[in-house]
């Protein structure tokens, strides 16, 4: 598998955000990236009472209207594993890039804590700003020193029984490291000593409202690598399922032939996105 898919590096890494770009003419696509879990629970149930379940039963426990209003993002990633199993058997290599990329990128949206929480970006709770702070800042900031690979001997890439299973458990770890989420932010913050949390931070062409330097480095430190290592979770996660998804379409032969092709409209994207 490493020829095909490093064969298609480039056309990989283009793509990498189509997910999130189809927000903007899909209606039903932002609720593919997220799930609040604290969204479905009822106050004496506990994520174990309720999850996993499987997408016809969850329509009956929940109705439509409510997994349509707090997100689907397990569901929608198991349907785009079970996608790419069918692309591989029908030897479709376009179709094998494109749910590879959206497998990729749902499931690295589920290891990111604030993915399953209704309270994402601490609006009810007087953080508002911490999905940037968490999601983006860190990592922008810090990304040259994370050693992005599995640790000896641990998450090793390997045929995975059960897709769905898996799934849910690393999606109700990011929720229950939520909790460590906000739990930080409100310690550096409270410990702030009157500074400034907040300021106008220049990202490409624009000034965006953040969090300062110093506070990102501080969170940083009081986080205690959480970020990487969800980070690392998530490159195992998608390398698994896309090992799995190719054994559990028999083991076809896979070619190599690297596409090259970029529309107009992707290099315009290209320029307005830098």
């Amino acid at each position: 598998m490493q020829p095909f898919y490093k064969s298609h590096r480039n056309w990989l890494i283009d793509h990498a955000l189509d997910a999130d770009i189809r927000k903007h003419n899909v209606p039903a696509e932002g609720i593919r990236h997220y799930l609040d879990v604290d969204a479905y629970l009822e106050p004496d149930e506990s994520c174990d009472d309720v999850f996993p379940i499987n997408w016809e039963d969850a329509i009956d426990k929940f109705g439509l209207d409510a997994l349509n209003s707090h997100g689907i993002g397990p569901w929608h990633a198991h349907r785009t594993y079970q996608r790419l199993v069918f692309a591989h058997m029908e030897g479709n290599t376009a179709l094998i890039l494109r749910y590879s990329i959206d497998l990729a990128h749902y499931l690295a949206d589920l290891h990111v804590p604030l993915h399953t929480t209704a309270n994402y970006n601490g609006q009810f709770s007087n953080q508002t700003g911490i999905h940037a702070l968490w999601e983006t800042q860190i990592p922008e900031a810090f990304q040259d020193d994370f050693t992005l690979q599995p640790r000896k001997n641990q998450l090793k890439c390997t045929h995975i029984d059960d897709v769905h299973s898996h799934i849910w458990e690393r999606t109700l770890e990011s929720y229950a490291a939520s909790h460590f989420v906000f739990k930080c932010e409100l310690e550096v913050r409270n410990g702030w000593e009157g500074a400034a949390i907040d300021a106008y931070i220049q990202r490409g062409r624009t000034r965006q409202l953040m969090r300062t330097p110093r506070f990102v480095a501080a969170y940083h430190d009081a986080l205690n690598g959480q970020v990487e290592d969800r980070m690392i979770r998530s490159i195992h996660s998608v390398s698994a399922c896309w090992y799995s998804a190719w054994v559990d379409a028999g083991q076809p032969q896979l070619p190599s032939t690297t596409i090259s092709y970029k529309p107009i409209w992707k290099k315009a994207l290209d320029w307005l996105m830098q």
